[in-house]
């Protein structure tokens, strides 16, 4: 796939953004089949660079991801700086 779709697995999970080669690349939202989402960038088929991860009661908080892990929340950074290997990706 390439450009922006729509992917619903059978367990209930579901992404709808942008593709590059198959693959969740740009911006894109995330859906758990328990409520909660991630709303934010992708690269390469992971989240990479800012988002904001949503929990099933509503409540939420902004953070850095790298190759698909967070790195960090915002919330626990006062100077809200963007780590290196993220402005180098």
């Amino acid at each position: 796939m390439h450009g922006k779709g729509v992917y619903t697995w059978k367990d209930g999970r579901k992404y709808e953004g942008e593709y590059f080669n198959d693959k969740k690349h740009g911006f894109g939202i995330y859906y758990w089949a328990d409520g909660r989402r991630y709303e934010g960038e992708w690269v390469n088929g992971k989240q990479h660079g800012t988002g904001v991860y949503f929990l099933h009661d509503g409540s939420s908080r902004k953070g850095y991801w790298l190759d698909g892990k967070r790195t960090k929340w915002l919330d626990e950074d006062p100077k809200n700086e963007i780590p290196d290997a993220i402005k180098n990706k």
